[in-house]
């Protein structure tokens, strides 16, 4: 396990170092955003930090999309009906000479649907990022004194019934124009 810790440092270092030594910026990353802070900030953004903050973004984009990738292949393989469906819609579109290729996307709305529905029932994160009240103000009837943290809950506003008709229910079908939840 250290040796791979070892070797992705490495591999971090490279491409930090790939960033720094670049002489005309091609496009502008965020390793690139990262080392010009250091040129202002070089006691706080150390090469350790900029790796370590290149590795949570990382891990934090590839477990929240591995982790809805399992829950929509889930629920299709429990819905074949669902999934036979979506099949039907890339086969009428692509025929079964090519794969699904990324211009295709916007020509299939049902698959569309499915990653919607995904993301209702399972959001990467249940709870969104605290806010924080700028003023007084009031909100589903309780009064928030200015400096007041919020917290809103994905997970419960996606399976309430005052919203949705059968919200524990996994039915692309409600993200339609004229679905029954438009």
């Amino acid at each position: 396990m250290m040796d791979l810790g070892k070797r992705f440092d490495a591999f971090l270092q490279e491409l930090v170092d790939e960033k720094r030594d670049e002489k005309e910026e091609k496009g502008q990353t965020m390793i690139h955003h990262l080392l010009s802070l250091q040129k202002t900030q070089p006691s706080y953004y150390t090469d350790e930090i900029i790796k370590g903050i290149i590795l949570v973004l990382i891990v934090a984009g590839t477990n929240t999309a591995s982790v809805t990738l399992e829950w929509a292949m889930s629920n299709l393989l429990n819905h074949p009906e669902i999934l036979n469906k979506a099949r039907i819609e890339i086969d009428e579109l692509t025929g079964s000479d090519r794969l699904v290729d990324e211009q295709d996307i916007v020509n299939l709305p049902y698959r569309q649907n499915i990653v919607s529905e995904t993301f209702r029932l399972y959001p990467a994160l249940p709870l969104l990022v605290a806010r924080m009240s700028s003023n007084d103000c009031k909100m589903t009837g309780y009064d928030m004194p200015r400096g007041t943290m919020l917290l809103t809950n994905m997970w419960a506003m996606h399976r309430d019934p005052m919203l949705w008709k059968e919200p524990e229910r996994f039915k692309p079908e409600r993200f339609e124009e004229q679905g029954e939840d438009s």
